[in-house]
């Protein structure tokens, strides 16, 4: 299920809110949506630049160190964030997905195993603390995997959920359509799905309608700015 958050009027005056730069404050906001319904989100400076301002021309590591040093936002774990005052102005839809990235408070000696498949019924709460006959901490008890990388794109679909386009997907594509701007053009798909979401694709559908999107755009010419393969390395 799509994550909705919301913005109270008091906001824009509050006191660690007027201090920021104007483009730190959209990040701030933009991080929102990023976290799960506890706060939590993983910390990808460049994945925030891709999804939130891919028209703009701004420093995204300057930003990100910005809320860190007001401290809207307080980095923890390996790679992992979680923002302080989430639960004090959120509401959170009850059906919203359940968290799968580990408590702040836990010593995290391993890397927990996080998917980046938001499903719409999954109870795992890989990482957090569990409550065993002695009360011990489940996180020893997680396979010691690396993070799988975030996807550079996240297409709505008709039934409310999204469709992740990994990193290896889109440079795939970005061989295939050689003449076309492939994130650029997730990007506009993405927005098309939301202004139209009774056209939106069914999850098996999904990749095909991107297929064919791009199709079009190459062989029409209309692809502008090609992207090469080795972009997407660092999106991850």
């Amino acid at each position: 299920m799509a994550r909705i958050r919301t913005i109270k009027p008091e906001f824009f005056t509050s006191e660690d809110i007027v201090g920021l730069s104007a483009m730190a404050r959209l990040l701030y906001i933009a991080l929102w949506c990023e976290a799960d319904r506890e706060g939590r989100l993983v910390w990808k400076p460049k994945t925030f630049k891709m999804r939130y301002f891919p028209g703009d021309n701004c420093d995204i590591d300057a930003l990100c160190q910005e809320v860190l040093a007001a401290g809207l936002v307080v980095l923890y774990g390996s790679g992992y964030a979680h923002i302080p005052a989430f639960l004090a102005h959120q509401h959170i839809n009850p059906r919203e997905t359940k968290t799968q990235l580990p408590d702040p408070s836990e010593k995290l000696t391993r890397q927990p195993r996080v998917g980046t498949r938001h499903s719409r019924d999954s109870d795992a709460q890989v990482g957090r603390e569990g409550k065993g006959k002695e009360g011990e901490s489940r996180v020893d008890d997680a396979e010691d995997l690396p993070l799988a990388p975030p996807p550079v794109a996240q297409i709505p679909l008709i039934d409310g959920s999204e469709f992740d386009v990994e990193p290896s997907k889109a440079a795939e594509w970005s061989a295939a359509f050689p003449a076309v701007d492939v994130l650029q053009k997730l990007q506009a798909i993405r927005v098309w799905c939301i202004a139209n979401p009774s056209r939106r694709k069914t999850r098996r559908g999904a990749e095909s309608f991107i297929v064919q999107w791009l199709g079009k755009d190459q062989d029409s010419g209309r692809g502008a700015r090609p992207v090469k393969a080795e972009a997407f390395e660092g999106v991850v």
